[in-house]
């Protein structure tokens, strides 16, 4: 089994190869774990009884192989709070891990069924926050539903000041005393002032180096937004001198000393809420500002074409709008028991478009629907 961290992933990206999607709520207590268990099972032999009614019997196998796989590792798979997405192929099974729930499904069919992705990936709903102190860091990684402290590992995590730094600090304590004569006979102190430029060198040169860390080692393998958890005088200097293009503007602006796990948790998911909110209400106002000549709405036929052609640069979803047919070769809707929807999407993604399903109360009045058109 191969766990996916990354949406889109060219894992999936095989629109002719046949997969079989299992999608569920996860809930990660003891109690809802063994329970997560049998529904996961029973989600499995679903999908077994559907490859052995729809495959030959060398595939069918294949299959139930991986399906087994999946079915011992099921502590694995549900060992986490929000959702589960598994995708299984005659030769792997892959899985994410998602930062919200989502509605049970088996599907199988050419291409996956990318709806629990899409609906994961659309927004931010997974991200990390760094608690940025003075003299020390921590770093939480976090999504829809809860956020979870990540263990620095290997020696040369900047987990202090001291650590980060070492021999080459240049402040500490005090350090008033004679450097000299002046003219008239008097002493010179170095005194405080003195030694708070000596520490301001070193958040600095210590904030440098937790940039530099978490960027290589954190933001860009994981590919997630960095939410900045400190005060206004550290978010200063730290967004001043930050190479790390994952760092976000939307912040926590409170002091990271001693604050606890919950928190630190009530605060993220709060920030969090506020940046979807104003994530999606982007996402709709570029909808809205879209020319009628660049925009399609509800045409079957005309979506169709422009998903042929890879035009569709932004596609907007009514969750609760389901619609069968087919996108044929040339690029027009006809009638089936297919899943029009489910082409559609996965056309509009293999072409790099970006893909939105929105509740109904939040769609447009009358709008089922919706393309932007790249030209």
């Amino acid at each position: 089994m191969i766990k996916l961290t990354a949406f889109p992933a060219k894992e999936l990206e095989q629109v002719d190869k046949l997969f079989v999607t299992i999608a569920m709520e996860l809930h990660a207590t003891s109690v809802s774990s063994d329970q997560d268990r049998i529904q996961l099972n029973n989600l499995l032999e679903d999908a077994k009884k559907k490859i052995e009614a729809e495959c030959d019997k060398n595939v069918a196998n294949k299959f139930l192989d991986q399906i087994e796989r999946a079915k011992v590792n099921d502590i694995e798979l549900v060992s986490y709070r929000g959702g589960l997405a598994l995708y299984i192929t005659e030769d792997e099974v892959y899985y994410y891990h998602l930062g919200i729930p989502v509605a049970n499904l088996v599907n199988v069919g050419k291409a996956p069924n990318l709806t629990p992705l899409i609906e994961n990936y659309q927004y931010t709903n997974q991200y990390h926050v760094l608690i940025l102190n003075r003299d020390d860091i921590r770093l939480f990684e976090g999504d829809a539903t809860s956020v979870k402290e990540i263990d620095f590992e290997g020696d040369d995590a900047p987990r202090t000041l001291k650590d980060a730094l070492g021999s080459e600090l240049t402040g500490g304590s005090d350090n008033s005393g004679a450097y000299g004569a002046t003219g008239g006979g008097e002493l010179g102190y170095h005194g405080h002032n003195d030694t708070s430029h000596e520490k301001d060198i070193d958040r600095e040169n210590y904030f440098r180096v937790v940039d530099d860390y978490i960027h290589e080692n954190y933001s860009s393998p994981r590919d997630l937004p960095l939410i900045l958890y400190a005060l206004s005088e550290n978010q200063a200097v730290f967004r001043d001198l930050s190479k790390n293009p994952y760092l976000i503007d939307d912040r926590i602006e409170e002091s990271g000393a001693n604050v606890n796990f919950n928190t630190v948790q009530e605060k993220a998911l709060n920030r969090n809420i506020e940046i979807v909110k104003k994530e999606q209400e982007t996402m709709f106002n570029r909808f809205r500002e879209t020319a009628p000549k660049f925009r399609v709405d509800n045409q079957l036929d005309d979506l169709s074409m422009s998903a042929i052609e890879g035009r569709i640069e932004e596609l907007l979803v009514n969750k609760a709008y389901s619609q069968s047919g087919t996108i044929t070769d040339n690029g027009s809707f006809e009638e089936s028991d297919k899943d029009f929807l489910k082409q559609l999407i996965t056309k509009v993604a293999t072409a790099k478009g970006k893909i939105y399903i929105v509740p109904d109360d939040d769609m447009p009045e009358g709008i089922n629907v919706s393309a932007r058109l790249r030209y």
